[in-house]
């Protein structure tokens, strides 16, 4: 059974040393970054374009494509989603792929698919190394996929990372790559004046969360980098699939940002998954303030 603010107890908070962030849906508003990014070619196409179709048809496309290249770096991933969509809204056969997964030099490594489990095996796949061919992504496809970096943080984002900051290690764990995150960074590290103790992602780890190498490969950094151990995290996320219900699985702590309106949320969720539950980032850093006092 999860907590309310009105519940928690003075000192809940004292025994975790680092918070592990999912950053897309929790701390950024991705679904505002996407929605904006897709809506002019839904448009163009003649389709419903409100947000939660548009939403909605990007998550399955994203979910279908993860699963299949389960180390294709991100910003890939995106102009593959793009250019599926584009098709699909035409009423055409998937475009073959433009963006290959075969890299020749990395080494390979075994990973897991995005599936709903986060358990299903794949054959091993070279990590970080989504090459394009000779024929480029088309230009909307590119920018689309360029995007990320642009996409908002939540306007409560800065000032609860800045103040949570003095409290705990600050540590991002996301689907993401290299080169996105580290526009994305900028966006929150600059305006709240503060600075991630670490950020693990997709391209380091060579899976997609829910995948279980995700939190494993955190995990282990976290033990060697900072001497945390897996009771000292707590897992703040807005992603039940993604992050919450996984980190459970492992007897992670849990804090579930519920964060209102959003359309990437199980429709039969309680919050009884999770065992701390905040509407925002900022609801959070204010209950820990006001409870570490």
């Amino acid at each position: 059974m999860s907590a309310t603010t009105n519940e928690l107890k003075p000192g809940v908070f004292a025994k975790y040393k680092a918070l592990v962030f999912d950053c897309y849906g929790t701390l950024i508003d991705w679904e505002t970054g996407i929605y904006n990014g897709l809506r002019p070619l839904f448009d163009a196409k003649r389709k419903p374009s409100d947000r939660r179709a548009v939403i909605e048809a990007f998550l399955s496309v994203e979910r279908d494509l993860q699963a299949r290249h389960p180390s294709m770096l991100y910003s890939d991933l995106l102009a593959k989603v793009y250019t599926t969509l584009e098709a699909r809204l035409q009423n055409k056969p998937t475009p073959p792929d433009a963006l290959r997964d075969d890299g020749a030099t990395a080494a390979p490594v075994e990973s897991s698919a995005h599936s709903g489990s986060g358990t299903a095996q794949v054959d091993a796949v070279p990590v970080g190394t989504s090459a394009a061919t000779l024929d480029q992504p088309p230009s909307a496809a590119a920018a689309f996929a360029q995007s990320v970096g642009t996409w908002p943080p939540f306007p409560d984002t800065p000032g609860a990372l800045k103040s949570l900051s003095q409290r705990f290690k600050l540590v991002i764990l996301s689907n993401i790559d290299h080169v996105s995150i580290a526009k994305t960074r900028k966006l929150m590290e600059g305006p709240g004046g503060f600075t991630f103790d670490a950020v693990y992602t997709a391209q380091d780890a060579g899976a997609y969360k829910p995948a279980p190498e995700m939190l494993t490969y955190a995990l282990q950094h976290l033990k060697d980098e900072f001497g945390i151990t897996q009771e000292e995290v707590l897992m703040t996320a807005q992603s039940m699939t993604h992050d919450i219900i996984p980190a459970r699985g492992r007897g992670i702590a849990t804090a579930w940002i519920d964060r209102p309106n959003a359309i990437c949320r199980p429709a039969d969720v309680k919050g009884d998954e999770a065992m701390f539950v905040f509407p925002t980032m900022g609801d959070m850093a204010d209950a820990v303030e006001r409870l570490s006092s």
